[in-house]
């Protein structure tokens, strides 16, 4: 596909009172405020039956009116998805098939400042040597991931069917598979029948600018059942006899999407804070920074040195400044943040909007937090609404749904949930009078929770004859599972392979801090078991067998395993409680786990396959604060039908760069010696294993027998 010219129509735009004219070549997307929740548009399959979505430039602007200290205001031209804030979702079935194609539409040739035309935005940029970590680079090349994706990783996947022209083709989620400006690839994603459903989203992962172009550009996936074959968690006998289903319309009629997206345009007023290093900036926490780390890109960021509104007259002169610039850059485009909270959440593209609902009536949301780094603690200002989790990123928990008074989702985290409220006016909030705040101990904005008074306003109607919310107005009952979401808590179980991530010397974390900063522990660079990302490295992982994964000091970093979700086995002493229903407890199936401010260590279990659903090959696992990974927080994980000694093996993409430089430390993996298939394994004293045993081998025949042909 060809590039966009590089010669645009220049669009004069007048923002607000303070009448500053904000110059920009391409589309300018409004952030509005308090406005009727936006609902996301479906996107269609053309005629040849590809979804499209295509990475362009746009200019966000908003959501305050540049005059009033309160309300932040941006301006910063962005990487977006279809020139849009959110391109809309995607919805599919059970058993079907997304054919997604992915185009590229940055361009090659940048202006910059210095009047040319830079023509190196298509050429890969290898890692710094110089402090031996990944860094963020190559930020107009893109790369595809499909988030929450149970299913083939596309690396040794059969080929596409049909195979589309236009560009190379993917059968599963290869997110190693680079896309440069000016190109397109394709990527078909088999959803197997006994998928659990839920929510997932998309969003870019090229290695070193996943950070700057996710921070724009996502879009929800949502998977319902099949109502032809497909395996519905809600008939079982417990759920058909509690009549859960009422809750669950086949027309979605009760369905409100949250995509939540985080603006990260703060910066320290303390100018030290700001500085680049010769390894990035000191704080990663604010996307000023992470594109200060970034001085070739010609889209973000210049403007004044005191971030204001550009103008010279606010009407809050010298008082709602942010603080220095993040640094000078290449950019000729206009950037300014002002008032005293630039760093904001916004629902379906909207900052504080109006979620309208009717009292009496139970309604579906479905949360998705598509952020880079930092989290929410969600919950009301006053009583009235009722909150029940069904599941948490797309795995049902195993009894449906758990009552909890507030709700923590981390970047990257989705949660389904019922709510019914009694009619009022009330605040969705976030970080106000919550359990968990930001954990003292790290020194970094990326551990903060969100502070923020009003993520929405939700207006519920009165209606006619409603009664009021009662404690527990839905029931529960025991959802039906599929194979790969079965219990593996049982102590009877022995995990084959007992692998540990564990902080090395001189560093204090799962993901320890990118770099040395006060307040805060030292560290010497983002990494996992003391080494950040080197591509001919892998964690192996065996089709039908137990793994057991050991993390420890998650309290301020997401940790995200691609393919496939695992079950948490352990918790910190008093998190797996009542109180913390909001957050999660043991047994929960998830894909991310932080847990910020109140454990340090979590043991999580998964069986890999069956290699008819997953297939073999690559993926990762990696810290979902994004800069972080970027910066070589990533480990390459290899799915393997059995354990071997193979010689490294490069994934042959640029985007996963080489390997880190002098500060690497040997990678510790403890690997156990029992290679004992999980359909096969061995009988333990205690009758319970041997039934154990039998149940899973039943289980996992029937899901290779309900793959067959997905």
């Amino acid at each position: 596909m060809a590039t966009p010219s590089a010669v645009l129509l220049l669009i004069a735009v007048v923002i607000g009172t303070a009448a500053a004219q904000i110059q920009s070549p391409y589309p300018v997307l409004n952030i509005t405020k308090g406005a009727p929740l936006p609902v996301l548009a479906e996107l269609k399959p053309d005629a040849s039956g590809w979804v499209t979505l295509n990475m362009q430039p746009a200019t966000i602007v908003g959501p305050g009116d540049n005059t009033t200290e309160g309300d932040p205001y941006i301006v910063y031209t962005g990487r977006t998805y279809n020139q849009e804030l959110i391109a809309g979702m995607i919805r599919h079935v059970q058993g079907d098939t997304l054919r997604l194609r992915v185009c590229n539409n940055l361009t090659a040739h940048m202006e910059t400042t210095t009047g040319k035309f830079d023509p190196d935005y298509a050429k890969h940029t290898q890692p710094m040597t110089s402090g031996g970590i990944s860094v963020f680079k190559d930020i107009n090349i893109l790369a595809n991931h499909l988030h929450g994706f149970y299913g083939s990783m596309g690396t040794d996947s059969p080929p596409c069917d049909p195979m589309p022209e236009g560009g190379p083709c993917y059968r599963g989620d290869n997110i190693f598979a680079d896309i440069e400006p000016g190109q397109c690839a394709y990527y078909q994603y088999d959803f197997p029948r006994i998928a659990s459903p839920g929510a997932l989203w998309l969003h870019p992962h090229h290695h070193g600018s996943s950070s700057v172009q996710t921070h724009t550009a996502t879009v929800p996936v949502l998977l319902d059942v099949n109502p032809s074959g497909g395996l519905d968690p809600l008939s079982s006998d417990s759920c058909m006899a509690a009549n859960m289903k009422r809750f669950f319309p086949a027309d979605n009629s009760n369905e409100i999407i949250l995509h939540m997206q985080s603006f990260m345009f703060a910066v320290y007023t303390e100018a030290s804070q700001n500085i680049q290093n010769a390894t990035g900036p000191i704080d990663d926490g604010y996307i000023t920074n992470v594109v200060g780390a970034l001085p070739g890109d010609a889209l973000c960021c210049s403007g004044p040195e005191k971030l204001d509104d550009g103008s010279g007259g606010t009407t809050w002169e010298n008082s709602g400044d942010t603080g220095p610039d993040a640094g000078d850059s290449f950019s000729k485009l206009p950037f300014y943040t002002s008032g005293v909270n630039a760093d904001f959440v916004t629902v379906n593209g909207a900052y504080q909007p109006v979620i309208n609902m009717e009292a009496g009536k139970v309604y579906r949301w479905m949360i998705i937090e598509a952020a880079i780094m930092k989290w929410v603690h969600l919950g009301f200002d006053k009583p009235g609404c009722v909150m029940g989790i069904v599941s948490r990123d797309a795995n049902y928990l195993h009894t449906i749904p758990r009552l909890a008074e507030s709700l923590v989702l981390v970047a990257a985290n989705r949660i389904e949930l019922l709510i019914k409220c009694d009619a009022g006016t009330y605040q969705l909030q976030s970080g106000t009078n919550k359990t968990f705040t930001q954990d003292p101990g790290c020194g970094s904005s990326h551990c903060d929770v969100y502070q923020q008074p009003i993520v929405a306003t939700i207006e519920v109607a009165e209606t006619p004859g409603a009664l009021p919310t009662p404690a527990d107005p839905f029931g529960s009952c025991t959802p039906a599972l599929p194979p790969y979401l079965q219990d593996l808590r049982d102590p009877f179980l022995t995990a084959a392979h007992r692998n540990e991530i564990v902080p090395s010397t001189g560093n204090t974390g799962l993901m320890n801090f990118t770099n040395p900063q006060e307040p805060g522990p030292p560290s010497s660079a983002c990494a996992l078991n003391g080494m950040t990302y080197q591509d001919m490295n892998a964690m192996q992982e065996i089709i039908g067998e137990l793994h057991e994964l050991s993390l420890w000091n998650i309290n301020v970093h997401p940790y995200h395993h691609h393919t496939q979700p695992f079950q948490i086995i352990s918790l910190p002493d008093g998190v797996d409680s009542d109180l913390n229903n909001g957050s999660w407890r043991v047994g929960d199936w998830a894909d991310t786990l932080e847990l910020p401010n109140i454990g340090f260590q979590a043991i999580v279990r998964w069986i890999p396959g069956p290699v008819e659903i997953t297939g073999t090959g690559y993926a990762v696992l990696h810290c979902h604060i994004l800069p972080h990974e970027d910066e070589g927080c990533m480990m390459k994980t290899h799915l393997l039908e059995k354990a071997y000694m193979p010689d490294p093996k490069p994934t042959g993409a640029h985007s996963q760069g080489g390997k880190a430089g002098l500060t690497i430390m040997v990678l510790v993996l403890v690997v156990g010696l029992i290679g004992v298939p999980v359909v096969l394994y061995k009988k333990k004293k205690a009758r319970k294993a041997a039934e154990n045993d039998a149940l899973m081998s039943t289980q996992y025949e029937a899901a290779r027998t309900q793959s067959t042909g997905v």
